[in-house]
């Protein structure tokens, strides 16, 4: 069975960035395991009144409830604080990565763009943690970054971090993957981060005006004659 593993920093991250690709690929039967670096513990509850002390527990309920319409097959969590992803925890981080890639050997491994895609600081951790535990193993044979075009950023808004990336070039993303087929899933599981409500409807009044497609760049592959740019993650793998 080909299998994908997605790492990021926190529940909501999976549905707003790649949630299409996650579908699409559980739809062909590839098996798709998010791990997932915090529980969402310090963001803000849109939706209800429970006290933020809860609100991991409940950001990991919408999480799994988003994921079982995404097909995601599991669903682990490092056991990291939202906010937290510091530098003294970079190794303890990097190795459950390596853990995790040990363990179930995924052929495509998934995560930000160096810029965190947001300007996110705990997504901007993960992005370079993920790629020196893949660097560190030799089992995936690609790593991805999940990215956003550069003309699409002005529409995506998200200018409320210190760091605000620009996105990028045309020529500079090397992977196109058409979800028109399953964009209708991944707003259906954005509907079910119900805390994250302000975001859920700037993010789809937003996404009205973009394509129907996930962007990646491939930072590193471990084939022989692959052809780029590509349609497909699994292009080039046997």
């Amino acid at each position: 069975m080909k299998k994908i593993l997605v790492v990021l920093a926190h529940p909501d991250d999976e549905t707003f960035g790649p949630g299409a690709t996650i579908a699409k690929y559980a739809n062909e039967g590839v098996q798709v395991d998010i791990l997932m670096a915090t529980r969402g513990e310090m963001g803000e509850n849109h939706f209800d009144d429970r006290k933020v002390v809860e609100l991991g527990k409940l950001r990991e309920e919408e999480l799994r409830r988003a994921d079982k319409i995404l097909g995601v097959h599991n669903i682990e969590f490092m056991g990291f604080i939202d906010g937290e992803l510091r530098q003294n925890l970079y190794f303890d981080i990097a190795n459950k990565i390596i853990k995790k890639i040990k363990d179930f050997k995924p052929e495509i491994v998934i995560t930000f763009e160096p810029g965190g895609v947001s300007g996110h600081l705990d997504h901007i951790a993960i992005s370079f943690i993920t790629t020196y535990a893949y660097l560190k193993t030799n089992i995936p044979k690609k790593l991805y970054y999940n990215c956003t075009l550069q003309k699409y950023r002005e529409k995506l808004g998200q200018n409320y971090f210190v760091y605000q990336p620009d996105g990028y070039s045309e020529k500079e993303v090397t992977t196109k993957i058409d979800v028109s087929e399953f964009w209708d899933l991944k707003m259906k599981a954005m509907g079910e981060h119900r805390s994250q409500l302000k975001d859920v409807k700037r993010l789809k009044t937003m996404f009205n005006y973009l394509p129907k497609v996930d962007y990646y760049i491939l930072k590193d592959h471990r084939l022989k004659n692959l052809k780029l740019p590509e349609e497909d993650l699994f292009n080039g793998i046997e």
